[in-house]
């Protein structure tokens, strides 16, 4: 496809995404939502709003763009819009299929961060929308799990209970941040994550997930801020 319709693809496909999000959207939490152990406050959701803004001035920008902004859009190609369409798609259906598309969205927006880091030198700035996309995109599918989960009345899986899994999927997702962060050099990442888990350390009243919540909060934040200062000497 030539590099203006691309261009064109993924406005239209932002286009589609926040029609989704603030006219077609139904509520595809379910009516467990809230008694799922890794909810968030309802602050947290929130940062959709500031995704929205950088996914617009990435595009809008991709058509003034630079030979490195070109070369980004050439890259993820038809990925990128994907992944908009899924992540719409999964605020219009029902609970239950809503899984599908937000775990495929996630899907292709790692397809769509790889394929970024094999850009040699690229510039922070246009990573930036997609280390956020990813890392709240990451969260809710970890949130809607759990949700339709719930919805379906299935408390326990391979014997292992709700609360069991929400430590197990908690610490893989902080885990996940902390890897983001050394290995990518990503600091947007895990400030997601400290977004994120922050918002359920607020939110939730169970010990053991505040406490989990908590640690990571502390301790990514801690990482983030001391490798900031080592980069600015």
């Amino acid at each position: 496809m030539k590099l203006l319709g691309l261009k064109l693809v993924n406005l239209a496909s932002y286009l589609y995404l926040l029609v989704a999000s603030f006219f077609l959207a139904g509520n595809s939490m379910g009516s467990s939502s809230d008694k799922v152990l890794v909810m968030p406050a309802p602050f947290a959701f929130s940062i959709w709003f500031v995704i929205y803004l950088l996914l617009l001035f990435f595009i809008f920008r991709s058509f003034f763009a630079s030979e490195e902004l070109n070369a980004v859009i050439r890259k993820i190609g038809l990925w990128f819009p994907l992944s908009m369409i899924l992540s719409g798609t999964s605020v219009v259906v029902g609970t239950t299929p809503s899984i599908f598309f937000i775990a495929l969205s996630l899907t292709t927006l790692c397809v769509v961060y790889t394929l970024l880091q094999s850009i040699p030198e690229l510039c922070r700035k246009n990573r930036a929308p997609f280390s956020i996309y990813l890392a709240w995109t990451s969260i809710a599918t970890i949130v809607a799990t759990f949700v339709v989960l719930k919805e379906n009345q299935l408390s326990e899986l391979f014997t292992i209970g709700e609360l069991g899994w929400s430590v197990i999927i908690l610490t893989v997702g902080g885990l996940i941040a902390f890897a983001f962060h050394f290995y990518h050099k990503d600091y947007l990442f895990p400030l997601v994550f400290i977004w994120g888990y922050g918002a359920i350390f607020a939110y939730q009243e169970n010990t053991l997930i505040r406490f989990i919540t908590g640690a990571f909060v502390i301790i990514l934040l801690f990482i983030v801020f001391f490798s900031f200062l080592k980069n600015r000497r």
